[in-house]
């Protein structure tokens, strides 16, 4: 048996947790705002080496763009993919404006509504991200108009484009209002009444 077979091997490293990390660093940005803490503190925090950050997202702005896309995935993508229920259009706005603003043990607000009001503050791959988010759930907006409009269910004078920059809109000032502590029943009211021009008029 030669030597080499007793010499002692090196340790395989350890493997990094990408998922377990994305899960902290989203929660802290979505807790403290993306520049309330410094890369340093939220490495800290999500237990992440500098090495490692470098390695696996290849710096802050990749950190930033791979977090709002796990955070897409696990938290808007749900609401988004609700809206292809068949159920009446009256019934799924009610309910995106009470899940928008229910009150959980998760941060109020949205940290995408966030990183889209400070796009110009955003690193190239992050305002990527966000460009593609954005323009995902226009389309989906778009397709539930669509649909409701085949059904009769909503305002034919609109344009679905139209439509779904709306919704957008009123959506984004629903999570603006939630972020800033504003009263949950007061925006719950006023986003019914800013929807009802949506809705197809009676009879």
């Amino acid at each position: 048996m030669s030597d080499d077979n007793h010499r002692r091997r090196p340790g395989r490293p350890k493997t990094f947790d990408r998922q377990g990390a994305l899960v902290r660093v989203v929660d802290n940005y979505w807790r403290e705002g993306f520049y309330s803490l410094s890369l340093n503190e939220v490495c800290r925090r999500a237990q992440i080496s500098k090495p490692a950050l470098y390695r696996e997202f290849g710096g802050e702005d990749g950190l930033m763009a791979a977090a709002l896309e796990h955070y897409s995935q696990s938290i808007i993508q749900p609401v988004l993919d609700a809206l292809a229920l068949p159920v009446p259009f009256a019934v799924l706005v009610e309910r995106l404006i009470v899940g928008s603003t229910a009150v959980t043990d998760a941060p109020a607000g949205c940290l995408f509504t966030e990183l889209r009001l400070a796009r110009s503050r955003l690193g190239a791959e992050t305002t990527a991200r966000v460009a593609r988010m954005e323009q995902h759930r226009r389309g989906v907006f778009g397709d539930w108009y669509r649909r409701a409009l085949a059904q009769g269910a909503v305002n034919p004078s609109l344009s679905t484009e139209l439509a779904a920059h709306y919704i957008d809109t009123q959506l984004t000032t629903v999570l603006m209002q939630m972020g800033a502590g504003e009263p949950p029943e007061r925006i719950r009211e006023q986003a019914r009444l800013a929807f009802q021009v949506l809705l197809a008029a009676p009879g």
